[in-house]
């Protein structure tokens, strides 16, 4: 019986999503083109996937999907055991870091420049961007 679940969080940039795996600090590996990686879980067993992220005994999964997104399957119990982190904690680091860089790179692909940064209380991040028009 297989304990690998998948996460509700939908991410379509893989650019963005390894950015924000190496703001969190954590290691993964990505397939090749045309090949998958293995994803380790419960009692040896295993998931095909994009990449894998390593969290020790137990690894996530970044799955891509037939429609051009990807998203986390996990032992999720296994990962927070043993590294003590829930699928809605890793979730939401994630997210969170997913989305600046996401953010970031459709402004410079738009022609818009970074102007400030403003790490705010409540644990978002502000962003102000700028873009030149000549006329």
């Amino acid at each position: 019986m297989s304990h690998f679940t998948k996460c509700e969080l939908k991410l379509t940039n893989l650019a963005a999503i390894k950015k924000a795996l190496a703001d969190l600090q954590v290691q993964f590996a990505e397939a090749e083109e045309g090949n998958t990686v293995t994803v380790r879980g419960y009692r040896g067993d295993t998931l095909q996937a994009k990449m894998c992220i390593n969290m020790g005994t137990y690894d996530i999964g970044v799955v891509a999907n037939p429609d051009g997104t990807y998203e986390l399957s996990a032992d999720w119990w296994g990962v927070e055991t043993t590294k003590g982190v829930s699928e809605a904690e890793f979730s939401a680091q994630l997210n969170q870091r997913y989305q600046y860089h996401n953010v970031k790179q459709a402004c410079e692909e738009k022609g818009y420049s970074l102007e400030e940064e403003l790490n705010e209380e409540d644990g978002s991040i502000r962003l102000v961007v700028r873009k030149w028009v000549s006329e």
